[in-house]
């Protein structure tokens, strides 16, 4: 058999294209399970309990801005420095005590009973968009669905205008081109991404000055109070975790949605067992969606002291990236793992990571996709996809579809 580095997936994977990464994760996790990427630098873990383990080690940080900083020129990260400095402070790329402090504020804003309250809402503005939807034409649901329920759920909780709320989500798809990306295409991002965060800056300043004169009852007036009230939050901290709980309250989201509703049509046999028991099978759809096709597919470490992973020397100030997607499909943890099943036993997959990392928006991504397939599966049970091909985004770090495009018949 050919190196795994001589596959034609293995480079294409290597420059961001691939769009199933699915086999060649398998034939890395066969043959070479941790393995050394030279194209972009880094070890690649495919294992589930390699990944899960790594996900908790306290030798692996959180601060991957060397993933950043050794794929740009010289010249081109001192112009976009001050970006760099900026996502360094979102909350997945700190270490303790930072992130301690950072969770701690950012958990009183996500408590269950606050999450919870939202249910309501949130299933008002499913219904509203569904409403909405053209019938016996095709159209893309990523436009129309999936894309603004949660980004209008995640504008709210920060207090942001409507008007504005179109303006946010462009800023933040640009700067999400450079975030989520590690190959060499990466500088071809900075530059747009740093213009998108001065952008969002400029918007957030207005609304964190109003909410300072004028507190109200949303996660931006907690986080300014916080800022103001002795839990040492300071004012670039405060910029970032804005930025980030934006970014990630909605993309990742709308991600999981789409992918869903992609692989239930494509597995009608699963969509009909869903349609036949809503209540009892539910749960489970949401648990198999994240597994199957997780949107977040990879976590970026950088260790700090030479240590051994899956018997393999990783050297201090090296990148490993904990490959979620990999792990959520590795058959020594999931039985036949390839096969969309939501009847399939609850496991522990890392969708949402693990450890001090753990999403804190995972609560309220689960409520949104739930809504969104009960609701779907109610009120559109003759969706079906009007493409037999789709294309997924070229980002390392989100798996996400460009469209889904479907057709609604009239059955609403």
């Amino acid at each position: 058999m050919y190196p795994v580095t001589a596959d034609p997936d293995y480079r294409i994977f290597c420059e961001e294209r691939l769009q199933n990464p699915y086999p060649l994760f398998h034939r890395l996790r066969a043959e070479d399970p941790v393995h050394w990427c030279e194209p972009i630098n880094l070890w690649l873990v495919t294992r589930f309990e390699d990944v899960y383990q790594g996900l908790r080690d306290p030798r692996l940080s959180s601060n991957r801005t060397g993933m950043y900083i050794q794929a740009l020129p010289p010249e081109l990260k001192t112009r976009v420095q001050p970006l760099l400095d900026h996502v360094s402070k979102w909350i997945q790329q700190t270490d303790e005590p930072d992130h301690g402090r950072l969770r701690k504020l950012a958990n009183s804003a996500f408590t269950p009973k606050i999450i919870n309250a939202l249910r309501p809402r949130i299933e008002k503005l499913v219904g509203e968009l569904l409403v909405d939807l053209p019938a016996g034409r095709p159209f893309d649901l990523i436009e129309k669905f999936c894309g603004p329920l949660p980004a209008t759920v995640i504008s709210e909780l920060l207090g942001v205008p409507p008007a504005d709320r179109d303006r946010f989500r462009l800023a933040t798809a640009r700067l999400l081109k450079f975030s989520s990306r590690g190959g060499p295409s990466l500088k071809d991002h900075a530059e747009p991404a740093y213009a998108a965060l001065e952008e969002l800056i400029s918007m957030f300043e207005p609304l964190i000055e109003e909410r300072r004169r004028s507190p109200k009852s949303d996660l931006l007036s907690a986080l300014v109070s916080a800022s103001e009230a002795g839990e040492r939050l300071t004012n670039d901290e405060l910029y970032a975790m804005c930025v980030f709980i934006f970014l990630a309250g909605h993309e990742t989201t709308t991600s999981s949605i789409a992918s869903g509703v992609l692989a239930l049509l494509r597995h009608p046999d699963q969509f009909g067992a869903l349609k036949a028991d809503l209540d009892g099978r539910l749960g489970g759809a949401v648990e198999e969606i994240l597994r199957y096709d997780s949107a977040v597919p990879r976590a970026v470490r950088l260790v700090r002291e030479d240590m051994q992973i899956g018997g393999k020397h990783i050297q201090a100030g090296q990148l490993v990236v904990l490959l979620l997607g990999a792990a959520n499909r590795d058959p020594a943890q999931f039985a036949d793992p390839d096969r969309f099943d939501i009847g399939r036993q609850p496991g522990r997959h890392l969708a949402f990571g693990h450890g001090l990392h753990f999403c804190i928006g995972a609560l309220l991504a689960r409520i949104e996709i739930e809504t969104s397939l009960r609701v779907i599966a109610k009120r559109l049970p003759n969706l079906r996809l009007a493409a037999e091909e789709v294309a997924w985004k070229a980002i390392m770090g989100l798996r996400s579809l460009e469209a889904l495009p479907v057709i609604a018949g009239d059955d609403r």
